[in-house]
């Protein structure tokens, strides 16, 4: 049998049928799956000691400086890092010719705002950062530099080796290592299947996390539980519904479907890919 184990909502597999370990970035500071596979010019997906992560032409990691951590002690978290800070962590400077796309304050300051009052307006042609896309650019200390999902400021630790995230959640996680976690499939499944995030891949899973798989299971399927169908559920794309044993259950690709139970798989599964 293989052993699973659930970390943060997701699976993670203690045996080789998934490869390296999972990572998460930090609970209260959740970084969303990416939604392009275009990078600002000399950024790319690397490994480091925490998993694949963004890093620079050096093969260093990539840190985001959080500015909503910064709300609560600085007047303008853009321009935050500099003197002590800037002799540390070296900035992701865009092109002198990029267009800031976020600022501040419009769309930072709202909970800096006096009750009763309307928070700054966003200036013309940029986005709230909750709404920004991957990669955008704002006006630091140092000139025009790269923005990761609107709140998280690019920077390298200076001296830091290739592949090290060794400051990852330094100053009550205002750094964090901006690990790479990817964009997330388009699904053509019954409702209640989602995609779960495996040692940086994607399986299929229940509404509840469960892992769902095929199984060669001559000798043992009475052992496995069946991912039930309703009787008038609708098959879609490589899914279906056999109505033929004791429980309609789901088949995908003529395969009958299961759900993981407690902590183990038998050999044979084959995990469901997006």
């Amino acid at each position: 049998m293989v052993n699973i184990r659930l970390i943060a909502g997701s699976l993670a597999f203690s045996a080789p049928l998934f490869f390296g370990p999972s990572w998460a970035q930090p609970a209260d500071l959740p970084i969303p799956p990416a939604t392009t596979t275009t990078y600002p010019a000399g950024v790319a997906v690397g490994k480091s000691d925490k998993g694949p992560a963004y890093i620079n032409g050096r093969g260093q990691v990539l840190y985001g400086m959080d500015m909503r951590i910064l709300l609560r002690w600085s007047p303008n978290p853009a321009q935050f890092c500099q003197a002590e800070c800037a002799k540390h962590w070296q900035p992701l400077l865009a092109p002198p010719a990029a267009t800031p796309m976020v600022a501040y304050p419009g769309g930072f300051g709202e909970r800096r705002s006096a009750p009763g009052t309307t928070p700054p307006p966003m200036p013309a042609g940029f986005v709230a950062p909750q709404n920004a896309p991957d990669w955008t650019v704002i006006e630091g200390p140092q000139g025009r530099q790269w923005v990761y999902k609107g709140w998280h400021m690019v920077f390298v630790r200076r001296g830091e080796k290739p592949g090290s995230a060794a400051f990852d959640g330094a100053d009550n996680y205002m750094w964090n290592s901006l690990k790479f976690v990817p964009p997330m499939p388009k699904l053509v499944a019954p409702s209640g299947i989602v995609p779960a995030l495996v040692a940086g891949k994607y399986a299929l899973a229940d509404a509840q996390g469960r892992l769902l798989f095929t199984a060669d299971c001559a000798a043992d399927c009475a052992k496995l539980r069946p991912f039930s169908g309703g009787y008038a559920s609708r098959g879609m794309g490589d899914w279906a519904v056999d109505i033929n044993g004791d429980i309609p259950q789901w088949t995908w690709r003529g395969k009958k479907v299961f759900v993981s139970q407690a902590d183990e798989l038998p050999q044979s599964a084959e995990v469901l890919r997006p």
